[in-house]
């Protein structure tokens, strides 16, 4: 079998999704001696596993299904969650916009339900390392919950239950990444945690708070450059000749903000 077919083939304790005949998803995991029920139709785990990736499944159900694991920008709307996330289309623009490597060390500052920190330990790779700090503990158990289940290990990722106002215990870092309602407050630990030259990237859901972070790194004098964003998805409808955009988009979830640590 050649590496790229065994790579193909599904494993048990892996998540999939399984795609119906109107292309709705859904999120399951895929364990020994267990069944899936999808409304009507209940798939035997046993005979999923060691199936290849884009197999078709649910012969004599109600419903037949495709299977395939999921992206990241399908698994993130899919996730539990205790707060919203900041969705594939802003990662996206996080990523490139912060010029996240791998083996850069990178903190991320609140964690939500844990969905940007997967794609952050993703791009750090294992050579890197992640440090999230969250003030709240239920968010912090649920990041780490979603990053087990959906990312599996990750010893790249280290997160601390503390008030990022009060400062980190990590310095010279490359990067930065702020998810907190009032990223003002924490400006002032960013100066002094970012390297020369480092770059944080804020998310701030109002125009309000956009501004706000405008001008405290406008009255730095370790910060500057700041650029603000925005991303609009809007997907398209492709049914024979019937050409169009998609009733329903992604619109406005938030702004991102980029600035540079000025050389001490």
């Amino acid at each position: 079998m050649p590496p790229s077919a065994s790579r193909s083939l599904l494993r048990d304790g892996e998540t999939v999704i399984l795609v119906d005949r109107r292309g709705r998803r859904h999120l399951k995991r895929l364990r020994r001696g267990h069944r899936l029920t999808i409304r009507a139709s209940v798939l035997a785990c046993d005979q999923l596993i060691d199936l290849a990736e884009g197999s078709r499944v649910g012969a004599g159900e109600d419903e037949q299904f495709l299977i395939l694991r999921p992206s990241y920008a399908e698994l993130i709307p899919l996730l539990e969650r205790p707060a919203e996330p900041i969705f594939a289309k802003d990662v996206g623009l996080i990523l490139t916009r912060g010029d996240i490597r791998p083996g850069q060390t990178v903190l991320e500052i609140g964690v939500g339900c844990g969905a940007l920190t997967i794609a952050l330990a993703r791009a750090v790779g294992p050579g890197g390392h992640l440090v999230s700090y969250e003030i709240r503990e239920e968010f912090a158990a649920e990041a780490r919950a979603n990053v087990l289940a959906y990312e599996g290990d990750t010893p790249q990722w280290t997160i601390k239950v503390r008030d990022a106002r009060e400062g980190f215990d990590e310095a010279d870092v490359d990067r930065i990444i702020v998810d907190v309602p009032d990223a003002v407050s924490v400006v002032g630990p960013v100066e002094d945690a970012l390297r020369d030259g480092g770059i944080v990237v804020v998310f701030t859901p109002t125009v309000l708070q956009m501004k706000a972070f405008h001008d405290s790194v406008e009255a730095s004098h370790a910060l500057a450059l700041a650029e603000s964003f925005e991303v609009l998805e809007r997907s398209w409808h492709i049914e024979g000749p019937s050409v169009r955009p998609d009733h329903r988009m992604v619109a406005h979830t938030g702004f991102l903000t980029t600035a540079r640590r000025l050389a001490r």
